[in-house]
C-alpha cells in the first residue's frame, strides 16, 4: 500500500467512527451525501443513494434515527447488538482489548480525534475503536501508520464479523448496513497487508 492512501484511510474509519458511536444527524447525513462518499455506500450497499435521496429529512425523520440507533446499539436487549468489543470476545481476544489503553497512550498520536465526546465512553466501543484506527492513518509518521493493519488485527477482526452478521439480520438501515460491510471491506485489505506474501 502506498502511503498516499493513508489519509484517505483515516478519513473512511472517521466516518464510520462518526456512523457508530452516536444516532445519526443532519451533519452525518450531509457527509454521506457527498457523490464520492454515496457512490462508495452505494457500491456496498445496493440502494443506499435511494434512500439517502428520497427519504425526506425532516424533525420526525431524524427523531426515528435516533430512536432505531437506540433500540439497535444502546438497549440492545432484543438486537444483542453491543457496539462494546468486550460483548463478543473472550479469553485472551478479550484481554487484547483492555490492552488497548497502554498502546493508545504509547503511540504519539494526535488525539483530537480521540478526545471529542470520548470521555465517558469505554475503550473498547467499536467508534472508538474506529476513531483510533482514524488516528492512526491520520498520524505523519509513517511507522506508527504502518501499524494500522495490526492494530486492526488485535482489536476488530476477533469480533466483527460476528457483530457485523447480527447487524445484517437485525436492521434494514442501508446506513448501517453498507457501514458494517465497508469496514469488512477495509479489514480485509489491511489482512491481506498482514500475511505475508509466498
Amino acid at each position: 500500500m502506498s502511503a498516499n492512501t493513508y489519509p484517505e484511510k483515516a478519513a473512511i474509519y472517521a466516518l464510520l467512527g462518526r456512523i457508530f458511536v452516536s444516532e445519526l444527524d443532519r451533519q452525518s447525513l450531509e457527509a454521506l451525501k457527498d457523490q464520492s462518499i454515496s457512490s462508495v455506500f452505494e457500491k456496498i450497499q445496493g440502494g443506499f443513494q435511494d434512500y439517502l435521496e428520497n427519504t425526506r429529512w425532516d424533525e420526525v425523520q431524524v427523531e426515528q434515527l435516533a430512536s432505531e440507533y437506540c433500540h439497535l446499539f444502546i438497549l440492545p436487549q432484543k438486537s444483542s447488538l453491543s457496539l462494546r468489543a468486550s460483548h463478543w470476545m473472550k479469553g485472551e481476544e478479550a484481554n487484547n482489548i483492555k490492552q488497548l489503553e497502554t498502546i493508545i497512550s504509547g503511540l504519539d498520536l494526535d488525539d483530537s480525534l480521540l478526545s471529542a465526546g470520548f470521555a465517558n465512553m469505554p475503550d473498547d466501543h467499536l467508534g472508538v475503536l474506529l476513531y483510533f484506527m482514524s488516528s492512526i492513518y491520520a498520524s505523519e509518521d509513517a511507522e506508527i501508520q504502518k501499524l494500522g493493519a495490526s492494530i486492526a488485527q488485535l482489536t476488530l477482526l476477533p469480533w466483527i464479523f460476528k457483530f457485523n452478521e447480527k447487524l445484517s439480520a437485525t436492521t434494514t438501515n442501508p446506513v448501517y448496513l453498507a457501514s458494517g460491510k465497508l469496514l469488512l471491506e477495509l479489514l480485509d485489505f489491511d489482512m491481506a497487508l498482514c500475511t505475508p506474501s509466498m
